[in-house]
């Protein structure tokens, strides 16, 4: 949960994005983002999904499973 935390944080930072333009654009609201950027929530499927289209990364990646971020096709 750490490294998904990390990332998720990282990439909005990377992005110039501010946390009330995660959370309205990945349909959740702003506690369970803050929880989720702070490490105290793992998102629901659907939340996830939604941020790895956001970031154009690959679920994989923000749950630490590579440190590739492309997505594969």
């Amino acid at each position: 949960m750490e490294t998904l935390s990390k990332r998720v944080k990282e990439l909005r930072i990377k992005n110039n994005y501010t946390q009330k333009y995660v959370f309205i654009k990945i349909g959740t609201t702003e506690k369970t983002y803050r929880y989720i950027e702070n490490g105290k929530a793992i998102p629901k499927i659907p939340t996830l999904l939604a941020i790895a289209d956001l970031y154009g990364v690959s679920v994989d990646y923000l749950l630490g499973r590579t440190d590739r971020p492309e997505v594969l096709k």
